[in-house]
């Protein structure tokens, strides 16, 4: 090896920001159809889970340290923030998450796992409201912070049944819906894969989510191929970590964790990196270098009786490690 490549387009795909104005997000819908359900968590109860997260999330942000987020952040979550923790140096800290929330959504679910979602307050005219996910796995555990992503600009959260009734909660495969949240969420997992001249393009509202990794996979490969390299990229789908609640129309809202890969490999030369993502380095560096993603789409599913198409209404872009391999 005799060159040294700057893979500066990969910056491209690591700073991805989903931010901008944003249409009024709806209060929560408190005349929808009658359910025979009941929501599973009191309003006071949500109240006190939401205070709790925010808490220990303020904690662990305030000292930058992942390992505060132990009652009431798990998972996913905690994976995403530890290497936004990692990342952040001197006065930098990781994307600020609102503590007030201007929606809440408790499942109406009677088994385990149970779902509350929240779509917080608007921080400021820079950044968009951000959709969270609690779950709780068993009756004796505590509900979990597990996943987050900031609004797409100029989405809407589909009406969502009041915090009375609560949301129905499905499988991915629940024959309520047609087609079922796993078809629906298979098919844009396919459309990020294709790119867009995929004819499944038009079965899906325009999101700047998809647009900016179709502009970053563009960029890394067109650099590559300067080189005499090769880009690839992979999309892959964490249906065990997907959850999936109805809306007030018979459709669903779906909770969706992706992992997507970025390789990018030259030809006798040496890759580099941006310095803001060394410190997400495992392992040295030689001819290549895979950039590791955990993402989080929210994607609405319109009921039986909308013309709408299924749209994604919020995603967030999360690195989490940089490896040579």
């Amino acid at each position: 090896m005799n060159r040294l490549i700057a893979a500066s387009g990969v910056a491209v795909a690591s700073a991805l920001v989903l931010t901008g104005c944003v249409a009024e997000v709806p209060a929560p819908v408190t005349s929808a159809p009658p359910m025979t359900e009941s929501a599973a968590l009191l309003e006071a109860q949500s109240t006190r889970i939401v205070d709790a997260t925010m808490k220990e999330l303020a904690a662990a942000d305030e000292n930058q340290d992942a390992g505060l987020l132990t009652d009431r952040v798990g998972g996913d979550a905690v994976t995403i923030r530890k290497a936004q923790y990692t990342k952040a140096t001197g006065d930098e800290t990781p994307v600020a998450l609102p503590a007030d929330q201007q929606a809440v959504y408790a499942s109406a679910a009677d088994t385990w796992p149970r779902t509350l979602a929240t779509v917080s307050a608007q921080a400021s005219e820079d950044e968009t409201p951000v959709i969270y996910l609690w779950v709780q796995d068993s009756i004796d555990a505590d509900y979990q912070m597990r996943g987050w992503a900031h609004m797409i600009p100029g989405a809407t959260v589909p009406a969502m049944p009041g915090t009375t009734t609560g949301s129905e909660q499905l499988s991915l495969d629940d024959d309520s819906l047609d087609p079922t949240a796993h078809a629906v969420l298979g098919d844009y997992l396919s459309l990020l894969r294709e790119g867009p001249g995929a004819e499944l393009n038009d079965a899906f509202v325009e999101d700047s989510y998809r647009d900016q990794l179709f502009t970053a996979r563009d960029t890394l490969t067109d650099a590559a191929e300067e080189q005499d390299g090769e880009y690839m990229d992979t999309v892959e789908s964490r249906t065990d970590s997907t959850y999936v609640m109805g809306t007030a129309d018979g459709g669903a809202l779906v909770f969706a964790p992706i992992a997507i890969t970025s390789s990018f490999t030259v030809e006798d030369a040496t890759v580099s990196i941006p310095k803001a993502d060394e410190p997400l380095l495992d392992g040295e560096l030689d001819d290549k270098v895979t950039h590791h993603y955990l993402d989080m789409i929210v994607m609405s599913i319109p009921g039986p009786d909308s013309d709408a198409k299924p749209a994604v209404v919020a995603a967030d872009h999360n690195l989490i490690k940089v490896s040579g391999e």
